[in-house]
Formats: C-alpha cells, sequence, structure tokens
C-alpha cells in the first residue's frame, strides 16, 4: 500500500499565516508528487518537469519571504536558517533532470523523500522557532 505523507495538519502551523499558507503550498506541491509516484510510469515527461519547476520556483519564493521576514523582525537565527535554506535549494536544483526523465521510478521517491525530511524537520523545528520569535514580539 502506498504511503501518503503530505497531509497538511494544524500542529504544522507555526502562528504566522503567510508562512502558513506558503507550507500548505509545499504540501499540495508534496501532494502532486506522491501522485506521480503513484502513476508510475504513466507520468509523462512534461508532467515531471512541470512539477520540478514547480517545486525550484515555490521554494525560491518561499525562502525569499521567510529571510525577508527575519531580517525585518532582526531574527538571531537568521544565518543558520538562510543556511539550511540553502541545503535544500542546492538538493532540489541538482535534480537530475534527464534521469528523471528516464527512470521517474528512481528519481521520484528521493525527491519525495528530501521534501518530506526537509517540510517536517525544517518547518516543526527551525520555522516553529520563527514563529514564536515573531509572535512574542508582536505581544
Amino acid at each position: 500500500m502506498f504511503d501518503f505523507k503530505f497531509d497538511w495538519c494544524k500542529e504544522m502551523e507555526i502562528g504566522v499565516p503567510i508562512v502558513d499558507a506558503q507550507h500548505q503550498e509545499l504540501f499540495r506541491i508534496g501532494r502532486d508528487l506522491e501522485q506521480l509516484i503513484f502513476r508510475g510510469q504513466n507520468a509523462t515527461k512534461q508532467e515531471l518537469l512541470s512539477l520540478v519547476c514547480e517545486l525550484r520556483e515555490y521554494i525560491s519564493y518561499h525562502f525569499y519571504t521567510e529571510e525577508e521576514l527575519m531580517a525585518t523582525h532582526n531574527y538571531p537565527s537568521l544565518s543558520q536558517h538562510i543556511t539550511s535554506h540553502n541545503k535544500f535549494r542546492t538538493n532540489i536544483v541538482d535534480i537530475d533532470l534527464p534521469l528523471l526523465g528516464q527512470r521517474p521510478d528512481l528519481v521520484l521517491p528521493q525527491i519525495k523523500e528530501s521534501l518530506q525530511d526537509f517540510l517536517f524537520n525544517h518547518v516543526l523545528t527551525e520555522d516553529k522557532a520563527l514563529g514564536i520569535y515573531i509572535i512574542k514580539l508582536a505581544s
């Protein structure tokens, strides 16, 4: 049985509406990725390429938003957070597109694992800390 992992839940929220909305969009992209894995070899090269391009574009947009928010609020862990973003961004940019087109059965699960690890580990630790910091400043 296929194990779906990208179901948004309230516990993932960090309390900053714009960031929470963007995280939900990343989960949606993750669900689309799961659907392509589920379809296996029936996924077209265009669908595969579109998904990777969307993921690349959206993480750049999301990371920019978060980093601007952190800079605006003088977040003390800004540089470490940016390092975490850059590591994940490099991972996604380095996806082997020709191999993805030839062997989606090998590459898609790797992308899923990477996105899943990043979202659950990064959001539940680093982004939660950011949310707490911003909420504390506002009160």
